[in-house]
């Protein structure tokens, strides 16, 4: 089969990382696997830019006007929506040639999600959600707001303090309202395919907007478990600098300093447990975290990593990984640990119990539980037995649900339906 792929980022973020991984594997099993993306930064075969679609002086001013209306938004707080580069890249030959579209994260200021209808009349559409923007005027994670459910209007997270925690980055103007009609008039057009990672986000689509979509169904994220797998921890420590007896905590994140990631609550936590000269805190991501609570602890920020042996090194390397996630669907980090046999602390929310099991993979503490996350970590922290079973219990599950082969396999299968069930119909 022949595959294309639209993101908003080619390899970069949660979404494009999953996304990236699912190319390879589909390519790996003999399908024509491609990927069109807003922005990329791959230079290899099968991965392109929009502005590398589109030919022709219209598809060039398209572009353009598309460049200053995310200008006018970013510095003017008025919305804009309807890029026009998305018309030119239905109609394009990449479209034309493909068998299936997969879209992935629409949200990003870089697509016309009016066109949906226009993607769907020419190929079969498969939609996988990576949050819950498709179901909401505006929000990524809804977090305890339930107007999704039957209208989004005046959104409490486009207020303060709603503001500091909302995705995507919030417009001055609240349109929430027309969104979310104009999302819900645009799926009951368009013949979709709805795929979530987790069950958690499964479930919200089934009682969303997309209810009726032509099939709707979960395919967790896969990884290549050659590559995260549990490695020798004190060569591991060795390697990264970090005393074989110290327990070692880590925390990543694509930064840090996000507060949908929680960090403020391990550092509370953190600022609870008792002998902190014998804790290393390992942190990953785009800045390093700056508290004066950390002053205890020994720590090791090791910056944005790309290169996927040296992440499993540092999984490897640490006692527990700590998220506590205050909104999320499937994060990628967790996957990895597990594949790297590392157990996890984060609370109840979104799809996180769907992998950290509590006291079988990990602990799950109740939600924005200071005192239960630190429970958690002393838990673990204590005893060396328990962390080993769970380890082992880590990556057995790893091996039977996350793997890319598995995952890619289910999404093959998917295309397959997706097209012949558009053939019957035709």
């Amino acid at each position: 089969m022949r595959i294309v792929h639209l993101n908003s980022h080619a390899s970069g973020g949660g979404a494009g990382r999953a996304m990236y991984r699912l190319h390879q594997g589909l390519t790996c099993l003999g399908h024509s696997s491609r990927i069109l993306a807003q922005f990329r930064a791959l230079g290899e075969p099968g991965v392109f830019a929009i502005a590398e679609v589109g030919e022709g002086r219209g598809f060039s001013l398209a572009c353009l006007i598309d460049a200053l209306g995310r200008r006018m938004e970013a510095r003017l707080g008025i919305p804009y929506a309807r890029y026009r580069s998305t018309q030119y890249i239905a109609q394009s030959d990449f479209i034309e040639q493909a068998d299936v579209v997969n879209l992935h994260n629409l949200h990003g200021r870089y697509f016309n999600y009016h066109m949906l209808p226009a993607f769907s009349a020419r190929k079969p559409v498969v939609w996988t959600l990576h949050d819950m923007w498709a179901l909401t005027g505006h929000c990524a994670y809804a977090y305890d707001c339930q107007r999704w459910r039957t209208g989004c209007f005046d959104c409490p997270l486009l207020k303060e303090p709603g503001r500091q925690i909302v995705e995507p980055r919030p417009a001055r103007i609240d349109r929430t309202r027309q969104v979310w009609r104009a999302k819900q008039r645009l799926y009951r057009s368009t013949r979709l395919h709805i795929v979530t990672p987790s069950q958690w986000l499964c479930g919200l689509v089934q009682e969303s907007i997309l209810s009726d979509s032509a099939s709707i169904q979960c395919i967790p994220y896969g990884l290549d478990l050659t590559t995260f797998k549990p490695l020798d921890r004190p060569m591991a420590r060795q390697a990264l600098g970090i005393p074989l007896e110290a327990k070692t905590i880590l925390f990543a994140a694509q930064s840090v300093a996000h507060k949908r990631k929680g960090f403020q609550y391990l550092l509370d936590a953190l600022d609870r447990v008792r002998d902190a000269e014998s804790v290393v805190l390992l942190t990953m991501g785009a800045k390093s975290a700056a508290s004066s609570k950390l002053d205890r602890f020994k720590q090791r920020h090791l910056g944005r990593l790309s290169d996927e042996r040296l992440m499993s090194l540092v999984y490897s390397a640490a006692d527990l990984f700590v998220l506590p996630s205050l909104a999320d669907n499937q994060p990628l980090v967790l996957i990895e640990a597990m594949a790297c046999g590392t157990p996890m602390v984060c609370f109840q929310v979104g799809g996180l119990p769907e992998m950290v099991r509590h006291m079988e993979t990990g602990y799950l503490a109740h939600y924005k539980d200071v005192q239960d996350l630190t429970r958690g970590i002393r838990t673990l922290l204590d005893d060396d037995d328990l962390r080993t079973r769970m380890g082992r219990r880590c990556r057995q599950i790893a091996k039977a649900e996350y793997s890319l082969q598995l995952q890619a396999k289910r999404y093959a299968e998917l295309y397959a339906h997706a097209i012949a069930s558009r053939e019957s119909d035709s």
